[in-house]
């Protein structure tokens, strides 16, 4: 692979958002690569070998042939990984427990083999790209995913920087250990947090002190650009495909409520941008407003209305940070949320007619918004980079 020595290998997630200028942003890494005086090159993967384009980011390196090469290794079963006896005993009776516990079939032994043999594949590819590139560091998105990545880093030891990117809870695997003393060996050297909230939201599998509060690039950018827009009498939902159905059901039934006096928008997930209509009819047949496509602006809403419903969604959090009055509609996924909600800064809901009734509460709930959010976040990466580096 033609690829030269760099500071800096930045990582992303794939996966990029069309903005105002036409191109297609990574939220978490564009605005931060082009602030950078260190020299850096981006790794991306495609997306079910599709790619967003065009995009802003210099340097940027398509995994696809290294991936193509993994497979070919694969069709001529080259660097097979042998499980012993015990090891496939071992495993099956862990799929055995979890058959009985959870009434859930899933085949430990076939799952372990293919991870093993794959990790088995890709460390030697890996391995020549850190050798190449020679870079300081590197800063991946969404670390959980790049076990083998990772391995290949600290084996040369270049410190591995993770920026957050989304809800960090108990119940999120890839991040939440119960134990302190818990370890994971190919988790990043580095978290860096949105803000205090997110530190201090689970046990790591790191060092507290290797947790920082940095801030979310993006998120401040479009707070200063829209910071002068005015309020509307507008309620925003925004949806997840996995409770998509009740939050719309939701939704159109607080639209029918008589003498509401607010504007509902309803905000797709992108997952279910394409097959909306048929899946929410409801949705079709009422006066809410649907966003269905990503070039409207997200944070343009948050600024121009009052109110935010959801579930469990990243947004809920940065909609609190453009001060709306936030609603958590009572479903599938509002565990999540349970930290938040005991704060008192979110109200939980069951019924339309409950928001209708808190919506005539003009007490508003104070809080610093730089507990989920901190400001001056470039600033605030590129001094933790500085102090990682020296």
């Amino acid at each position: 692979m033609l690829v030269k020595e760099h500071d800096i290998i930045l990582f992303s997630s794939s996966r990029r958002k069309i903005q105002d200028d036409g191109f297609w942003w990574d939220i978490y890494i564009d605005h931060l690569e082009k602030e950078l005086e260190y020299s850096t090159i981006l790794f991306e993967n495609d997306l079910f070998l599709k790619y967003s384009k065009p995009v802003r980011t210099e340097n940027m390196v398509y995994l696809t042939f290294l991936d193509f090469l993994v497979d070919l290794k694969k069709y001529f079963k080259r660097s097979k990984v042998n499980l012993s006896k015990e090891e496939i005993s071992y495993l099956k009776k862990i799929t055995i427990e979890m058959k009985t516990r959870f009434g859930y079939s899933l085949d430990l032994v076939y799952l372990v083999y293919h991870k093993l043999t794959r990790r088995k594949r890709v460390l030697p590819y890996y391995q020549k790209l850190i050798t190449k590139i020679k870079p300081r560091a590197v800063i991946v998105i969404c670390s959980y995913g790049k076990e083998d990545f990772i391995e290949v880093c600290k084996t040369n030891k270049v410190p591995v920087i993770e920026l957050q990117h989304g809800v960090i809870t108990k119940y999120h695997v890839g991040y939440s250990y119960e134990k302190d003393s818990a370890k994971k060996n190919n988790f990043p050297d580095f978290l860096f947090t949105f803000g205090k909230y997110w530190r201090e939201s689970v046990n790591y599998p790191i060092p507290k002190e290797k947790i920082v509060n940095v801030g979310f690039p993006e998120l401040e950018i479009r707070k200063q650009r829209y910071h002068n827009m005015k309020k509307k009498k507008q309620i925003l939902f925004i949806s997840q495909k996995t409770i998509g159905s009740k939050l719309s059901k939701f939704a159109v039934e607080l639209s029918q409520i008589k003498n509401l006096g607010y504007r509902i928008i309803y905000k797709l997930h992108p997952f279910e941008v394409s097959s909306w209509k048929e899946d929410f009819p409801w949705l079709v047949q009422s006066n809410i407003d649907i966003v269905d496509h990503q070039g409207v602006n997200l944070y343009q809403i948050f600024a121009e209305s009052e109110v935010l419903v959801g579930v469990y969604s990243t947004a809920i959090f940065e909609g609190l940070s453009f001060n709306l009055k936030t609603f958590l509609v009572d479903i599938t996924g509002i565990d999540y949320m349970e930290n938040l909600i005991q704060t008192g800064i979110v109200t939980r809901i069951s019924k339309p007619e409950e928001l209708v009734s808190a919506l005539s509460d003009e007490r508003a709930k104070r809080f610093d918004t730089e507990l989920f959010f901190k400001n001056n976040s470039i600033n605030n990466i590129k001094e933790e980079l500085d102090k990682i580096l020296i």
